[in-house]
């Protein structure tokens, strides 16, 4: 009896761990399509013809004004706590690692799912990100806006030598602000388009640093420190032995606020296709906040919206269907008459959002899976009866699916010589049409 119950308790268990596996393979393939599935990964057009007939249009939508970027996560998620405090009426917090964004942004542009991406900044980043992390999440989303473009070789003047056209329309990128600080504006202008609010401003005053020094508050206790340093520069400890900047001090904080701001104004005018020079950012720097008609009018904003148009464009695709002779037009009468003529509506096609959090849940349930798929895969070429068994639930390929369906072919090119770019044209002329 004894062994009997525990046969059955392990039937039990098994059985219940192959349906959660069932129905999380279940919803990752509603999620993403039949991509999801690694094992069914096959070339041909037929695969590719399935796919696209499911293939769905949305947009990712990721809440910088609710978004902590760290470097390392410590604590699990319970910032969300936080929302039974002072600021409970705040929307919930959403920590994440910088890797992790990076990873999200990689993954939605080579999802043929996602059709765009709108980040939402509103009334600014409500914790601070340093310029690193902006750096590594303005590059990834460098990635998805030429994610339509196949890159051989790092590449930073985007030579058409080197960059192969995919199968596919450019995907478009929007953020859109109540207004923007000076990094939250560094990390908006990586987008396509950047959208403003029409009573929002531009404090675009640059890189600022303040430094704290207690020499004063010392010598009113009659606290007297004694340090060692060697050198002007090393000005770690200004902060007990001074009571303001020293000149080599402030020479070195001058040189560094300077070279951030250089770097981050080449950056902006790189992704916005401006040609500033630096009379021109040092007259934005000293006048002040600018409205939104300024920074359109200096190329700063493309559109001023009186609201987030991301509803809107949702709700007109979905709805454009209803006219079936000319749904183009029907869309962008609705649209003009809300936000008047704007040019970006036409390349955004998505009809439903998803969130970051959403997003984030289903790419780690899909990475498990996967893992999941290897070890099963590995115990059933381990036996003949393991793999019966696994192939018969479904849990792993057959057997036969294990032999190599074609043969690898490989093409070796040798060149002798230097090579040009007139050169490299042909070869890779070549290798795509041995391809």
């Amino acid at each position: 009896r004894s062994l009997r119950f525990g046969s059955g308790v392990v039937g039990i268990a098994v059985a219940a761990n192959v349906a959660s596996h069932y129905y999380e393979l279940k919803q990752v393939d509603t999620f993403f399509g039949d991509s999801a599935d690694s094992s069914s990964d096959k070339e041909g057009t037929q695969s590719d013809d399935k796919s696209k007939s499911k293939t769905k249009r949305c947009v990712l939508v990721l809440p910088f004004q609710n978004l902590k970027v760290v470097e390392r996560r410590s604590g699990g998620d319970f910032d969300d706590l936080k929302r039974l405090g002072p600021d409970r009426d705040k929307q919930p917090t959403i920590v994440l690692e910088a890797k992790e964004l990076v990873k999200i942004i990689h993954t939605a542009a080579s999802d043929p799912n996602i059709t765009a991406l709108h980040a939402d900044f509103g009334e600014g980043m409500r914790f601070p990100c340093g310029l690193g992390h902006m750096e590594e999440i303005r590059n990834a989303i460098r990635v998805f806006n030429e994610s339509h473009r196949a890159h051989r070789d790092p590449n930073i003047n985007h030579n058409p030598v080197f960059a192969m056209p995919r199968n596919g329309d450019p995907k478009p990128s929007y953020a859109f602000g109540h207004s923007f600080q000076w990094n939250e504006y560094f990390l908006a202008s990586s987008f396509s388009y950047v959208h403003l609010q029409s009573r929002g401003a531009l404090h675009l005053f640059g890189v600022t640093a303040s430094n704290t020094f207690l020499r004063s508050a010392l010598d009113r206790y009659g606290i007297k420190a004694h340090v060692f340093k060697h050198g002007d520069y090393k000005t770690a400890p200004n902060i007990f032995t001074e009571d303001k900047y020293s000149k080599p001090h402030l020479e070195a904080v001058k040189s560094m606020t300077a070279s951030l701001n250089s770097t981050i104004c080449s950056c902006i005018e790189k992704s916005r296709d401006l040609n500033f020079d630096s009379v021109m950012w040092k007259s934005i720097f000293d006048y002040g906040s600018l409205t939104s008609a300024n920074s359109a009018e200096i190329g700063l904003v493309d559109s001023i919206f009186p609201v987030d148009p991301l509803l809107s464009l949702l709700h007109a695709n979905k709805e454009k269907k209803e006219d079936k002779e000319n749904p183009t037009t029907a869309k962008k009468a609705k649209l003009e008459e809300i936000f008047g003529l704007n040019k970006s509506f036409d390349k955004f096609v998505a009809t439903e959002q998803v969130s970051l959090v959403k997003y984030h849940e289903m790419m780690r349930m899909k990475a498990k899976l996967e893992k999941r798929r290897k070890y099963f895969t590995k115990l059933a070429e381990s036996s003949t009866a393991a793999s019966i068994i696994l192939s018969t639930i479904g849990l792993a390929p057959r057997e036969a699916e294990f032999l190599p369906s074609k043969v690898e072919k490989v093409a070796v090119v040798t060149v002798d010589g230097n090579i040009g770019s007139s050169l490299a044209y042909e070869i890779i002329e070549a290798l795509r049409k041995i391809r």
